[in-house]
């Protein structure tokens, strides 16, 4: 009896562990420098739109560990660039509502990030 559930390799070969590792490493990094950082910003947009982008990179960094193949990998970046970009015209215009709703929305979808790859990795329709 076959595999009910398609095995798809998106992209080609596996993301190697160490990358996830290390990008989950530096973003948070990044996010701890930022978050560090922007308190000091005299220019309140600046602080915020700092603060935002560290979300976005913690966010990333905690979603990269359950990617698996390249091109979610890649896609998740650019979704990162694309936060950034959104939280720009946010945090600059002064458009409150749009900078609220991507700090809930950003994590949010990191987390599901993770749960989708953790669900991936249980086999319920495996055959016996």
């Amino acid at each position: 009896m076959k595999d009910p559930v398609a095995q798809e390799t998106p992209g080609g070969n596996v993301v190697a562990t160490p990358l996830k590792g290390l990008i989950f490493v530096l973003f948070w990094l990044i996010a701890i420098a930022l978050w560090i950082i922007a308190p000091n910003i005299q220019w309140a947009e600046l602080g915020a739109f700092l603060i935002d982008t560290g979300i976005v990179f913690a966010s990333v960094g905690f979603a990269v560990t359950a990617v698996t193949w390249p091109r979610p990998l890649r896609n998740t970046l650019v979704f990162g660039v694309l936060a950034i970009a959104a939280f720009a015209v946010g945090d600059f215009l002064d458009i409150t509502a749009l900078s609220y709703t991507l700090r809930i929305l950003v994590p949010f979808v990191a987390l599901l990030a993770a749960l989708y790859g953790a669900i991936n990795k249980v086999k319920i329709f495996a055959a016996a």
